[in-house]
């Protein structure tokens, strides 16, 4: 293998020399396509790894306290008491209520989302699923083995293409995890979803969460 940056030969799993191993070059993440790495590190993955929406010392990612009359507090036990035997008393079955989902494959957790309709995006999940695993029975036509990282137009996200790969639809159950109650404060209730993903995720520890749980267009 060479040198990502210099071209020099290199031994081992090393992607880069030790001269060059701090040194930003261009190549190409199976997520965020073509951008900056350090070493074999996607830096936007990076980036997006690092868990903000987590309570410590009993204060808020911005450092604000959490007081009685703070939009979190109603919630302060099940955002830092990330047991997963003390969280799974709260797992219902999925319904059209907003909150958070996790897919598992047995005991196995594989993803953890939020959603303002948790019965609609496991339908959406679904879909994709389809989809990659459509997509990975054509390729297994012409090859033995498929490389994920190397598969050209995707149809769907990186992880239905992960999950496909290792389990079949009928493997996967779904579960709501924590239901997060719509909040007259938009920006609180968007807050408070992520914070319960996060939470969610460490407990957790799902496969195919990539990255850390971030504010979104609530699905």
């Amino acid at each position: 293998m060479k040198c990502a940056v210099c071209g020099k030969k290199v031994t081992g799993n090393y992607v880069v020399c030790y001269e060059h191993r701090g040194t930003k070059y261009q190549s190409t993440c199976p997520i965020h396509g073509k951008t900056t790495f350090i070493g074999r590190q996607c830096q936007k993955c990076l980036a997006l790894k690092t868990p903000l929406y987590v309570v410590k010392n009993g204060k808020d990612r911005l450092g604000k306290k959490i007081g009685v009359r703070h939009f979190l507090y109603p919630y302060l036990e099940r955002l830092t008491k990330l047991d997963r035997r003390y969280q799974s008393r709260f797992q219902k079955r999925i319904s059209s209520t907003s909150g958070i989902y996790g897919i598992f494959a047995g005991s196995t957790c594989l993803y953890v989302g939020q959603s303002t309709n948790i019965t609609n995006r496991i339908h959406q999940h679904q879909e994709n699923f389809k989809k990659a695993q459509w997509q990975l029975r054509g390729i297994r036509i012409w090859k033995r083995r498929v490389n994920l990282s190397k598969i050209k137009k995707k149809k769907v996200e990186f992880k239905y293409y992960e999950m496909a790969n290792k389990y079949r639809l009928k493997d996967l159950s779904y579960k709501t995890l924590f239901v997060v109650p719509r909040l007259d404060n938009e920006y609180e209730f968007k807050e408070l979803l992520t914070y319960a993903e996060q939470a969610m995720m460490i407990t957790y520890k799902p496969k195919f969460n990539h990255i850390a749980a971030r504010p979104t267009e609530t699905k």
